[in-house]
C-alpha cells in the first residue's frame, strides 16, 4: 500500500467522516499530490496520512444496453456449421428465434444458396406465424453425393426485416468417398509417417534441430483383391473417377465390432476402445460390407463407447465393424489390373496429412 507520512501530533478522529486538520500543513488541492484523511476500523487517534493519487478523467460512449443487443432482433442458432469431411448423410438443427418481445413475425420464404447440395426440411407452411419470443427448429441435410467443396448459405427471409446479418447460417466443409473395399489380408498393411525438421549447423560442428511440423505427414497401403464382379468394376470406377478427390482410408487393422446393435438417430456406438486411435474431432467407419457403410465424426471418446457428432442413418446389428477412418489421396501412378474378367487386383498407397501414427 502507499507509504505514509507521520504527522507532528495525533490527529483525532472521533466519528467517521468528522476530520480536525487545525495543526496539519497540507498542499493545495491540485497542485501536486493531495493528501487525504482516512479514519481507521474504529475512531480514535491517527497518525498516518495516506497517499492518494490525483483524479483522472476518461471518455465514455453511449451504447445500448445488453438486453437492447438480443431482443427485438431474429436470431439463427449456430450461425455457422464447419462439418469437415462429409462422406455420408449429415444432419444438424438450426434453430429460429424471434428475439421481439411484443411483436410477432412471419417467415416468408427459406433458401439454402451455394455449393454443397445442401437442403433444408421445412416441417412448417410458408408463410410461418412467430409469435413473439417464439422459437422453431429446422434441419439442415447435407447428404454424402454431391459437390465436393460445401460452401452454402441457408437464409430465411421474415416479411419487413432484412434477410441478411442474423437471419442466416453459413454451411461449410468438403466431401470424401471412404473406400470401403476390404484390404487382401494376405499381404501386410504399411504405415508410414515422417516428420520435418531443420537442422541449423554451428562453426564448431554442433547442430540444432528444429520442429517445422506439429504433426507428420504419412502413408497407409495395402492390396486389393476383388474376386466379385461388381466390386471389382465399382473400385475401379471410384478409383479412377475421383483421383482428384480426397478419400476416406479405413484402418483395417483397428477394426472393432458392435458390441450391442445401434439404432437409428443414435449417436452412440458401444464398441471397445482400449488401443484403438479413435480421436475426438476425427472419423470413424461403421462398416458392414464395401455398399454398407457410414462415416461420421467423432465427438467423444469413452472406454465402452464412441459418441458421433451426427446421429447415424442406419440401424446396425451387433457385430458391425467400427474402425478409425483418415483422410487420403492417392499418387498419380495407380494401376488397376484386371485379372479376368471379374477379378481386378491393386496395390495402393494413400497419402495422409496431419498422420497421428
Amino acid at each position: 500500500m502507499p507509504a505514509g507520512v507521520l504527522v507532528a501530533s495525533p490527529i483525532l478522529l472521533p466519528s467517521i467522516g468528522s476530520v480536525s486538520l487545525a495543526n496539519a500543513n497540507l498542499p493545495v488541492w491540485g497542485a501536486s499530490e493531495t493528501w487525504g484523511v482516512h479514519p481507521l476500523s474504529a475512531p480514535g487517534p491517527s497518525e498516518e496520512f495516506l497517499r492518494a493519487a490525483l483524479p483522472t478523467y476518461a471518455v465514455g460512449f453511449l451504447t445500448n444496453a445488453h438486453g437492447h443487443a438480443v431482443f427485438e432482433h431474429i436470431h439463427v442458432i449456430p450461425r455457422s456449421k464447419d462439418l469437415g469431411a462429409v462422406g455420408s448423410l449429415q444432419e444438424f438443427d438450426a434453430e429460429v428465434w424471434n428475439a421481439f418481445r411484443t411483436r410477432a413475425q412471419f417467415l416468408a420464404s427459406l433458401s439454402a444458396t451455394g455449393a454443397g447440395n445442401v437442403s433444408v426440411l421445412n416441417p412448417f407452411s410458408l408463410p410461418t406465424h412467430f409469435p413473439a419470443t417464439a422459437s422453431k427448429l429446422y434441419t439442415v441435410q447435407v447428404p454424402g453425393d454431391g459437390d465436393p467443396v460445401i460452401d452454402a448459405l441457408v437464409t430465411f427471409v421474415f416479411t419487413g426485416l432484412p434477410s441478411a446479418g442474423a437471419t442466416d447460417v453459413a454451411v461449410l466443409g468438403f466431401r470424401m468417398i471412404p473406400f470401403g473395399f476390404e484390404p487382401n489380408r494376405a499381404d501386410d498393411i504399411v504405415e508410414t509417417f515422417g516428420y520435418l525438421t531443420d537442422v541449423l549447423e554451428a562453426f564448431d560442428g554442433s547442430e540444432q534441430r528444429v520442429q517445422l511440423r506439429e504433426t507428420p505427414i504419412g502413408t497407409v497401403g495395402f492390396s486389393l483383391l476383388l474376386d466379385d464382379k461388381q466390386d471389382a468394376q465399382e473400385a475401379n470406377a471410384i478409383l479412377f473417377g475421383n483421383q482428384a478427390r480426397p478419400f476416406g482410408v479405413p484402418r483395417w487393422q483397428f477394426l472393432t465390432p458392435l458390441v450391442s446393435p445401434a439404432t437409428a438417430d443414435s449417436l452412440e456406438l458401444l464398441v471397445d476402445t482400449a488401443s484403438i486411435p479413435f480421436e475426438v474431432g476425427g472419423l470413424c467407419l461403421v462398416w458392414s460390407g464395401s455398399r454398407t457403410w457410414e462415416a461420421h465424426t467423432i465427438a467423444e471418446v469413452q472406454a465402452d463407447r464412441v459418441v458421433l457428432a451426427f446421429p447415424l442413418v442406419s440401424a446396425w446389428p451387433a457385430g458391425a465393424k467400427v474402425m478409425p477412418l483418415l483422410i487420403g489421396r492417392l499418387s498419380t501412378e495407380e494401376v488397376f489390373a484386371w485379372e479376368s474378367l471379374s477379378v481386378g487386383t491393386q496395390a495402393l498407397v494413400f497419402s495422409i496429412d496431419r498422420f497421428r501414427p
